[in-house]
């Protein structure tokens, strides 16, 4: 098979309720008695040393403090921005960039046959999952570890697959034993039956859920597309996909179910792509956009905010509205013959420290920081350290002017046991420190326009002091006991330390 081509004061909330408790926790620290924060929409637990530090600039809002903390926990609010990572698929590798063309990772999660190649990613709605399809069966595997995967459905042959919007059922095309033509099957991800769900003599496609429940199916005959009718699950009721027209097939579905990208227009002579509207119990209306020489034929995707396609086609990788009316490309990395891509959802709640936080149960300290600003809204990175006495340990701040290119924070402590970090868009957490270390402060730097981590400067000084931080143009240099210099990727790139490093307006610091 050939792979087709502000936490500003006023809107903050701010609450920190002072208290203290009997008892003692590890380092020598007061349990908190259930002290609360809530910092926009970062809530914590705990108690807080000094003033947190709560800083808007022009596109990112931050908030830092130190303390002991039991809970720090990012709650969304509002409409989401689409600032999150748009995955696709090679023949090699599953791959991923921002909007912008940046590149982020590329994942080669295992499958069952080493001839086997990626296609069709898909997203579950809470982003914890993402599906995809090989020659040799349907897998899944997460942004926590993509080198695992789980494979949910094992059989050779399938041509095509579909993951139902709530993520417990796929739809999938294979031809059956004994006969010639592809046909589409349904079965619950977690196991059980598999039900067929087309029976003719023409090949058929489960290209896209309508809803929970129906599923559109592609039918082609005699080499030409019959058409696009939906079929619903439990009864096999099954009604035209408007447009009904040769090679029009739905590609991507918005998270509400009402608007539909499709592979190609009504009027091929006239537009390249349609989008369809359901206007009740998959009764769709539609409307032809943008150029004949574009095509949508390779699935795509809904943008995080729900007003933006992404879609894979012959000529490439693009983004468009949701009426389209300008056409964006991504930049490819890898190869060109690829089929499926798939708009990460906007990150849900989530617990960075406490019981079964990410970064750790407990703290002495975090910085979150948030896109924000016209449609900016949306966690980009989280950082949280441990020390040996949390109620000693202190967080301080650069002055910084509204349109600088990096935040810095500085981070005392008496001996510093644990930093984490987690930047968008999988946040997975990265360790900066080694048991042993002896480290009793860092220097974090923040990117004032991505408001991801962009360094951390691990150091150890004598007590009280701390490395020295001049301006040389638009950059800071940082000069001191430095044991170890880390970048966003999470790499240390002095493993041995250093006693000079340069930190630019953004980027990676410089040895």
């Amino acid at each position: 098979m050939r792979i087709p081509s502000n936490f500003a004061a006023a809107a903050l909330g701010l609450v920190v309720l002072a208290g203290c408790g009997g008892g003692a926790s590890p380092g020598g620290d007061p349990a908190p008695s259930g002290s609360a924060g809530v910092f926009g929409q970062i809530q914590t637990r705990g108690q807080v040393n000094g003033q947190p530090l709560v800083r808007d600039l022009a596109k990112v809002s931050t908030v830092g403090l130190a303390g002991v903390l039991t809970d720090a926990t990012y709650r969304p609010e509002g409409t989401p921005d689409n600032g999150t990572a748009i995955v696709y698929a090679t023949a090699g590798s599953i791959d991923s960039v921002m909007e912008d063309g940046q590149f982020v990772e590329s994942w080669k999660p295992p499958v069952a046959s080493p001839l086997d190649y990626y296609l069709l990613p898909s997203w579950t709605a809470d982003g914890s999952k993402l599906f995809y399809m090989a020659p040799s069966g349907i897998y899944y595997t997460t942004p926590e570890n993509p080198k695992v995967s789980t494979r949910v459905i094992a059989s050779t042959g399938i041509g095509y697959f579909a993951l139902s919007p709530d993520a417990t059922k796929v739809t999938f095309t294979r031809i059956p034993e004994g006969e010639t033509d592809r046909e589409v099957f349904v079965r619950d991800v977690a196991g059980g039956p598999t039900k067929r769900l087309t029976d003719n003599a023409v090949d058929d496609d489960g290209t896209v859920w309508v809803d929970n429940e129906q599923v559109a199916v592609r039918t082609i005959s005699m080499g030409e597309d019959g058409g696009t009718h939906t079929i619903r699950v439990s009864d096999m009721r099954s009604q035209d996909y408007l447009p009904y027209s040769s090679g029009v097939f739905p590609v991507a579905r918005s998270q509400n179910g009402i608007f539909f990208l499709n592979s190609a227009a009504n009027d091929p002579g006239t537009a390249g792509i349609s989008v369809s509207n359901n206007i009740s119990d998959a009764n769709f209306g539609y409307k032809d956009y943008l150029g004949p020489s574009l095509d949508a034929g390779g699935a795509g995707s809904i943008s995080p905010d729900g007003q933006r396609w992404a879609f894979s086609a012959r000529l490439g990788f693009f983004t468009t509205e949701l009426y389209p009316v300008n056409l964006h490309q991504l930049p490819l990395h890898g190869t060109p013959d690829a089929l499926g891509m798939s708009w990460q959802p906007a990150l849900g709640t989530k617990k960075f420290v406490g019981t079964g936080g990410s970064l750790g149960a407990s703290s002495a300290g975090i910085i979150a920081t948030r896109r924000s600003g016209p449609g900016r809204n949306g966690l980009s990175s989280f950082l949280s350290w441990d020390c040996q006495t949390r109620s000693t340990s202190t967080i301080s701040d650069d002055a910084t002017e509204l349109g600088a290119g990096s935040k810095t924070y500085i981070i005392e402590a008496d001996r510093l046991t644990a930093l984490k970090f987690a930047n968008r868009p999988f946040f997975n957490p990265v360790s900066t420190l080694e048991s042993a270390s002896t480290a009793n402060g860092a220097i974090v730097s923040v990117d004032a326009e991505t408001g991801i981590v962009d360094s951390i400067l691990i150091y150890k000084e004598t007590r009280g002091a701390k490395p020295t931080i001049r301006r040389e143009g638009d950059a800071k240099v940082v000069e001191g006991h430095l044991l170890g210099v880390w970048d966003a990727k999470g790499k240390n790139l002095a493993p041995n330390g250093a006693s000079r490093v340069t930190l630019p307006a953004s980027g990676e610091p410089q040895l």
